[in-house]
């Protein structure tokens, strides 16, 4: 893309040789900031404009290109893809029978913990979708991030249903810290970032709950994950202590190599899942076929840990056969994907 840089150095190098005097050479120097300042001004929009115009068969080819490689994954793994997309569409259905069974009794008595989890269940199945279509696209280090977020919703989820009503309340009354602390976010930058931020009447019903959620459950409660605070030993509460809490910590390795494609790892620039199968230093920029086996099974797994700890919370024998079906289904996709690898 030096296109224009060498354009732009060429003409200036012409009119150069036809400068007859060291005062003209310099009066071309000096004039040079500011004709390159004029060119920035319009010649953007110009190229810009004229890109567009010429964009439509060059993005056109470039999507027939995409779909030919869509095609080509597909057919390397198709066994694990259908078998991870069999395993999602099971979790959401028993999930809605579940939900569709005991919400209503759930509802009258005003159950808050039924309903915490089933809404984080439908979260996760949602995601579980996400992160399919990100494999079948080719991105399996997004789908890795992506089952990060999954990993803490079935955590969150079994340590809501271990500690009961108790804890979802306490998760519950959490939103409002969050709000609070999210709109004064807000708020700070709204002239920078070019947003309207919230009003002081709103702001003073924000702060209202923000302190009456401190005043009921203590100061701690504003810090992170201080809704858990009161089921963990004393200290910090942190997402690892969950994990300890529900017995899922030996998962920490597999969570951290996840976020490294969430944050400005080194290690992520360096080596990927989508590189995992070339020797070449290569700059990834787009899909690959490399990588699925292991965002894949973690998919499977915290999906069926999911959907158990949702039905158990009450479950029927339908409940508890599906909950077999889905661990049998959970260990052929790792089984299927490493078919395929």
């Amino acid at each position: 893309m030096d296109i224009l840089q060498k354009a732009f150095d060429d003409a200036v190098q012409e009119l150069g040789r036809f400068a007859t005097s060291e005062k003209e050479l310099d009066a071309l120097a000096d004039a040079i900031p500011d004709q390159l300042q004029d060119l920035l001004g319009h010649l953007p929009e110009q190229i810009l404009s004229e890109i567009q115009e010429m964009a439509r068969d060059g993005l056109e080819e470039r999507r027939s290109t995409h779909a030919a490689f869509v095609s080509r994954n597909f057919s390397r793994w198709q066994k694990g893809f259908d078998q991870l997309e069999l395993l999602i569409e099971l979790a959401v259905e028993a999930g809605g029978s579940f939900n569709e069974r005991l919400r209503p009794d759930a509802a009258e008595r005003g159950d808050i913990l039924f309903d915490l989890v089933v809404r984080l269940h439908a979260k996760g199945c949602l995601i579980g979708k996400e992160i399919l279509a990100l494999l079948k696209n080719g991105f399996a280090d997004g789908a890795h991030a992506r089952w990060r977020a999954l990993h803490e919703i079935s955590v969150t989820a079994m340590f809501l249903a271990k500690h009961g009503t108790a804890a979802a309340l306490c998760y519950s009354d959490f939103e409002f810290v969050e709000a609070y602390k999210g709109a004064g976010q807000l708020n700070h930058y709204e002239s920078r970032i070019n947003a309207f931020g919230f009003n002081d009447k709103e702001m003073s019903e924000f702060k209202s709950q923000y302190d009456a959620v401190l005043a009921k459950h203590g100061a701690h409660f504003k810090k992170p994950y201080g809704w858990a605070a009161e089921f963990l030993p004393k200290g910090r509460p942190t997402f690892f202590a969950l994990k300890e809490d529900v017995g899922l910590d030996h998962w920490r390795p597999y969570y951290k190599w996840a976020s490294q494609n969430i944050h400005a790892n080194i290690k992520s620039i360096r080596s990927s899942l989508g590189r995992s199968e070339t020797a070449e230093d290569i700059l990834q920029v787009g899909p690959s076929n490399s990588g699925m086996t292991d965002p894949a099974h973690s998919t499977a797994i915290s999906l069926l840990q999911l959907t158990c700890t949702t039905l158990f919370l009450s479950p029927n024998l339908d409940d508890l056969v599906a909950a077999k079906v889905l661990a049998t289904l959970s260990d052929q996709v790792g089984e299927s994907f490493i078919e395929c690898d």
